[in-house]
């Protein structure tokens, strides 16, 4: 079965945008680990300014959602954003490392699935 996100971007657009993509999500990731860390030291402003930069990557990538060409593909990747919005707003109104944990663990799971895309692509 064909990689589902090899099969989104195309061929020719998986090896030129992938690694940007690969980068986006690696900085996502940080920038949540950087915001838990914030959270568990109290600096509400930090934390406010660090998920602010996450949501509006987030808020990117969605608007670069190609639902024509991406399928069911683009409207899981749709869903998936759409959580993580929903979950970064409540980590930011009640401090919750948990739900910034849940972000983590998707946009880490997304990440392995380019990943995995790029390799075999090359």
């Amino acid at each position: 079965m064909e990689n589902p996100y090899k099969a989104y971007a195309g061929e020719e657009e998986i090896t030129d945008k992938g690694e940007l993509l690969l980068e986006a999500y690696k900085r996502m990731i940080e920038n949540l680990k950087l915001a838990k860390s914030a959270i568990e030291e109290g600096n509400v402003k930090l934390k406010a300014e660090i998920l602010s930069k996450v949501t509006s990557a987030i808020a990117v990538l969605q608007a670069s959602l190609d639902f024509e060409k991406g399928g069911e593909i683009a409207e899981n990747l749709n869903k998936l954003y759409d959580f993580c919005m929903l979950e970064l707003v409540k980590a930011n109104a009640r401090n919750e490392t948990e739900r910034i944990d849940n972000v983590i663990d998707i946009i880490s799971t997304i990440l392995d699935g380019f990943k995995n895309a790029l390799k075999e692509k090359k």
